[in-house]
């Protein structure tokens, strides 16, 4: 299962951020208020300046947190607590005679830090929230006879101290209850996940061949690598034709849902009992796709299709006869730097038109010569930039690491190649790469005409 990416963390910010917002909206509230007071206007007209200044200095204030908090710069929350502590304590020792309404103040400022740091600070928030009320309250010029009994304030204080830790330890109940939902559903989903990737695999043993058969005179190697999905769609096998030919074939399942596990294990049959009996891959071709189109409409599914290329290898005769139907093109790189040459033929794609005709081209085929199919996963795979890296450069690739050794040398290295230049981008699809080179030195040397196998 994935790690928790960038976009998670970049949701968590994005929360916090949003709190900090309805804090700075709520903060403006408060100053409204404030402002909009009968107290605000008894107390303009004995501090005149004084209170103004501050008023303009509380708005000020706000208004540069609220923008901070907007361009998602970080300011410490402990400041954000302190300031609204100072302000509204500012403002009690500005209100004069009956100050002690405005108590009220103090209990968002203590809740607030309580839903954002836990019970304890909660305690602490409202134990200096009562210190600076207590405070404003001492120095405020009001006569002692109008002062607030000690009695009310010792109850204002208690009941600032419990009702913060309250609603903290609330807000820590409902945080503890909603993680605890989370992992449930984590589980169930983990579970679930695991349970389609042990299926996918059990069908993909069933299907895709765990190791392709010794052919004597061809050095042959596979490098698959599935897609970040529980179900792969693309095929490879190697297949025994008797005597010294071999039918090769890479293909490709495609459709609107990743349906290599429902189409798969029609599409291996109907391939591998048609090359067993025909040797024409264009009349394989004709044979797979009326299998396959059938499958389809059977299942009314009208946007699944496969690609296929298929070649048979005969080294008595020394030939490459080849057909393709809508697959990303195969190449024969010349043996001894003779050169590449592309099999560009091809046809319509396996399970669109029942009636559909193939075409097939035949080549002759010496010694060292290698024969690269792959599917166009390996060419779309893209940087972190998205800059694809395309058949060109790949083929490039694919020529450079020719004289690496075996086949199984040069899958490694092109692939790994094509694996870190997407390393930190995006790797689309399903990635095959099938290299088969020919070892026999006696190539073309059985070579006899050849009619349809029955």
């Amino acid at each position: 299962m994935p790690a928790p990416t960038s976009g998670t963390a970049a949701q968590v910010e994005a929360r916090s951020q949003n709190s900090e917002i309805a804090v700075a909206a709520f903060r403006t509230v408060l100053l409204l208020i404030v402002l909009f007071s009968p107290q605000f206007m008894e107390a303009r007209g004995t501090r005149g300046a004084l209170l103004v200044a501050a008023v303009i200095a509380a708005a000020s204030y706000n208004l540069a947190l609220f923008i901070l908090h907007v361009r998602a710069v970080p300011v410490p929350r402990v400041v954000i607590v302190i300031g609204d502590v100072l302000l509204v304590s500012l403002w009690i020792y500005f209100c004069g005679p009956g100050a002690e309404r405005f108590f009220v103040l103090y209990y968002p400022v203590a809740m607030i830090a309580g839903i954002w740091f836990g019970v304890a600070w909660a305690s602490v928030a409202a134990v200096f929230a009562s210190a600076g009320y207590v405070f404003a309250l001492s120095i405020a010029p009001v006569e002692a006879a109008e002062r607030a009994p000690t009695s009310l304030l010792v109850v204002q204080i208690l009941f600032l101290i419990v009702t913060a830790t309250v609603v903290s330890v609330v807000a820590e109940l409902r945080e503890v209850e909603r993680q605890m939902l989370v992992s449930e559903r984590s589980r169930a989903t983990l579970q679930e996940y695991w349970q389609r990737i042990r299926t996918a695999r059990h069908v993909e043993e069933m299907v895709r061949p765990s190791r392709l058969p010794a052919a004597a005179g061809l050095d042959v190697a596979v490098r698959f690598r599935p897609a970040a999905t529980a179900e792969s769609g693309d095929y490879y096998d190697l297949i025994p034709l008797g005597e010294r030919r071999w039918g090769a074939c890479i293909a490709d399942v495609r459709g609107k849902f990743r349906l290599g596990a429902v189409y798969l294990p029609t599409f291996k049959t109907a391939l591998r009992f048609a090359a067993r009996h025909r040797w024409s891959p264009a009349e394989v071709f004709t044979e797979v796709n009326r299998l396959v189109e059938a499958e389809t409409a059977e299942k009314a599914d009208l946007e699944t299709f496969i690609s296929l290329c298929y070649a048979v290898i005969d080294l008595d005769e020394g030939s490459l006869t080849y057909a393709n139907a809508g697959h990303e093109p195969p190449v024969l790189i010349r043996g001894s730097g003779g050169g590449v040459a592309e099999l560009r033929g091809t046809g319509m794609v396996l399970g669109v038109v029942p009636e559909a005709t193939y075409t097939e081209e035949k080549l002759p085929l010496r010694t060292g010569d290698a024969i690269v199919m792959f599917t166009d996963g390996m060419t779309e795979v893209a940087d972190r930039r998205n800059r694809m890296l395309g058949r060109e450069r790949f083929l490039e690739q694919v020529q450079a690491r020719t004289s690496a050794g075996g086949a199984q040398a040069m899958v490694g290295r092109v692939f790994d190649y094509v694996t870190e230049y997407g390393r930190d981008g995006q790797r689309r699809d399903d990635m095959t790469l099938f290299v088969i080179r020919v070892t026999a030195t006696d190539v073309g040397s059985g070579g006899t005409e050849r009619g349809e196998d029955t």
